[in-house]
This record gives structure tokens, C-alpha cells and sequence, in this order.
């Protein structure tokens, strides 16, 4: 079967047969392929095995309960772009709206559920755990969209900022050769002046930490986006939604050479 006759062929089986034939399930599926992160980039999937991706973040990639997330839009951009794509992540499904809260399912689950959003938490509180999320899923490329909480919460853009710094080191520390996509963070409406503050701050982290074999790209989430695309100021409605998962597809796919 062609890759671009299966990417078709996700929309129409049901939910388990598609999450099983689009790569979704538990983080540690196919873990790796076989084939480097730089290959299965630049093939988006189709050479090495499917392209592992882990989106990190706070409640905005977790998603909260009545809401899809991004990541629906994200995964029907790169199946009808003809990528194989595999989302990986301890996690699934989205928030029922508060720190730890346990999950459920989005009201449209016909994607693949798998990612790293953690409702509420700062990138201090998941340095710690990344590392370790990253080595067991292995993903080929990271889309970190982190800082919110830790600008609503008083802390310095710089401050941040180089915990972001921190942050790609640990995700280096799980797998040397991920590609990592960091994004300037859709404004939120109780300080849209501290999240562009941290946003000034995103090139300088990205240039002073990306590599040759672990590139860091930034992705201006931010660019278009005002806070009326959120539902309640600081999390994505259903327009804020396709605009975060287009642009990442946009960013994963401009690495694509094959």
C-alpha cells in the first residue's frame, strides 16, 4: 500500500484499527525504527520507520476535556502531506482541566492521542522528568511550546528562558540526535506583555543551543495569534487549534528533503 493511500485510509477505519495503523499507542511502539532521527526528518517517515514526535508542554498541548488540542490538526496535516507519523508521549488522550487530573478523551479521538502536555506545570518542574520520557519514547523530533505558567507566575523572561536552555539539554540527555522545534508562546491574556518578553528571548536560545546533528528551529506560535483565538484567554479554541497544529506541520515538514 502506498504511504499516501494509508494516510487516506487513517480517516476512514475505526478508532483502534487507526491508531494501530497510524501509529499511535503507547510511547514505546516501533521505539526508533531503526533508522536516525536525520533520515526519518528528512523523509518525514518514510525512510528508517515512522517519524516519531513528542509534543512537550504545558495545558496548551495537553488540551483540556471538550477541546482537541493541536495535536489533531498537526496529525491530519503531516497524514495528508503522505508523512508516516507516529506521536509519542507517556500520556494520552487530554486534561479534565486541572494540575494532574487524570485524562480523557477529546471529543474527536481519530487522531493519535499520544504526547507529553502536563496541565499547569512550569519547564523547572519537568527538566527533572524529561530526560527519562525522552530516552523511553525515543522521538525523532520535540515540539516544546513551554513558559506560560512560568511567566503567569512572576518569573523573569531570562529566568525562563534559560531553563529552556535546560530543558533541550535533558531531552539531548534521552536522545543526542532529536530535532527539536521551540516555539515563541501564544500570548495569554493575563500578561501579554511577559509572554512576548520571553519571546524576544527564544532566538538567542535556540541559536546558542542548536547543533548540527540536534538542530533547535524556532516556530513563531505567537506570529497571527492574539488572545481571541482562546477559549477563556489562555488555552487555543477551535481556531486557535488549526493555527498551532498548521504551523508545526509547516515547521516539521520544511525539514522534509525526500
Amino acid at each position: 500500500m502506498s504511504q499516501r493511500f494509508f494516510a487516506h485510509a487513517c480517516v476512514v477505519v475505526g478508532l483502534s484499527t487507526l491508531l494501530s495503523a497510524c501509529g499511535g499507542g503507547d510511547s514505546g511502539d516501533d521505539a526508533g525504527g531503526g533508522g536516525s532521527s536525520a533520515e526519518k526528518v528528512a523523509s518525514c517517515g518514510l525512510n528508517g520507520g515512522p517519524l516519531r514526535i513528542m509534543p512537550l508542554g504545558d495545558s496548551i498541548t495537553e488540551g483540556e476535556a471538550g477541546h482537541n488540542s493541536y495535536r489533531r490538526v498537526l496529525w491530519q496535516r503531516l497524514n495528508g502531506a503522505g508523512c508516516s507519523v507516529n506521536l509519542v508521549g507517556s500520556k494520552s488522550g487530554v486534561s479534565k482541566g486541572s494540575r494532574d487530573s487524570g485524562s480523557v478523551n477529546p471529543p474527536n479521538a481519530d487522531f493519535d492521542l499520544d504526547h507529553e502536555g502536563y496541565w499547569d506545570y512550569s519547564v523547572n518542574e519537568l527538566i527533572p522528568r524529561v530526560g527519562g520520557l525522552v530516552a523511553q519514547a525515543q522521538p525523532d523530533v520535540v515540539l516544546v511550546h513551554l513558559g506560560t505558567n512560568d511567566v503567569l507566575g512572576g518569573q523573569s523572561a531570562g529566568g525562563v528562558a534559560q531553563e529552556l536552555g535546560g530543558l533541550i539539554d535533558a531531552i539531548r540527555a534521552g536522545k543526542p540526535d532529536a530535532h527539536i522545534l521551540l516555539a515563541k508562546i501564544i500570548p495569554a491574556a493575563p500578561d501579554p506583555s511577559g509572554t512576548a518578553a520571553l519571546n524576544r528571548q527564544i532566538d538567542g536560545v535556540a541559536s546558542s543551543r542548536s547543533s548540527a546533528t540536534s538542530p533547535v528551529a524556532v516556530v513563531n506560535q505567537a506570529s497571527g495569534y492574539s488572545t481571541g483565538d482562546n477559549y477563556d484567554g489562555v488555552h487555543p479554541n477551535l481556531g486557535g487549534e488549526a493555527k498551532l497544529g498548521n504551523r508545526w506541520a509547516d515547521a516539521v515538514l520544511a525539514w522534509r528533503t525526500q
